[in-house]
């Protein structure tokens, strides 16, 4: 039998290993997406977890970034313009985002935010857990006043105002689906018709579709952000 000290000699490379890949596990993957960003807006920033600098990252328009590696846990992130300097803290006003510990992915919406003096931002984090928002699914934001209901390929869809629902799967082979979707800008008034297209759906791809308020007489478009390979 080992002595003491020789015993726990040999455990210390162990114990490190076992840390270093629980930590590298821990690890999760996140995008962002700043859709329809002003005229002026920032189209970067850095990504604190605490005082540790996570990433550098674009803010892009119409996609999602490639694939950022974010620390597992209940996680705060902080958005900045730039690199603290060395010993300074994250302003408490920094643009913030929560990412819970049960999210194995999460996909970042930046929003415009006048009023923070730190980053003109705002966050919104969403749970792209494969059992959530899995390869298949079609997630609907609607940003808009209106209510939009229809056929989904073999689903149906009914988003109220300032809403989301998740179609998963909306037919069972890949390929292209019909999709026949109608807006109510009033209770009481007549639908009208919002889409009436064909859909691809491919059952490795994710698509995010925002729908967003115009002026009347339109009251709201669409666009649909596809995520692949996450």
């Amino acid at each position: 039998m080992l002595p003491t000290n020789q015993l726990r000699g040999s455990l210390l490379p162990l114990l490190a290993l076992v840390l270093l890949v629980t930590q590298a596990q821990a690890q999760r993957p996140v995008r962002i997406l700043y859709f329809d960003a002003p005229t002026g807006a920032p189209s970067s920033a850095h990504l604190y977890a605490g005082s540790r600098l996570v990433s550098e990252t674009e803010l892009p328009r119409h996609n999602f970034t490639e694939t950022i590696e974010v620390p597992g846990g209940n996680l705060t992130l902080s958005f900045l313009p730039g690199v603290l300097e060395e010993g300074d803290d994250v302003p408490a006003s920094a643009p913030k985002v929560s990412v819970p510990e049960g999210w194995d992915k999460a996909l970042l919406l930046v929003f415009e935010d006048e009023k923070n003096p730190v980053l003109p931002i705002r966050i919104k984090a969403i749970d792209a857990s494969d059992d959530v928002f899995g390869p298949g699914s079609v997630y609907f934001v609607n940003f808009s006043g209106i209510r939009v209901g229809g056929n989904v390929g073999d689903k149906r869809l009914d988003l109220k105002p300032m809403s989301f629902e998740i179609i998963k799967n909306p037919v069972r082979e890949n390929g292209y689906y019909p999709t026949r979707l109608f807006s109510i800008n009033q209770e009481g008034e007549r639908p009208r018709r919002f889409v009436k297209q064909m859909w691809e759906h491919n059952g490795s791809d994710r698509q995010l579709l925002f729908i967003i308020p115009k002026p009347a007489p339109v009251f709201a478009s669409y666009y649909c952000a596809p995520i692949r390979d996450f």
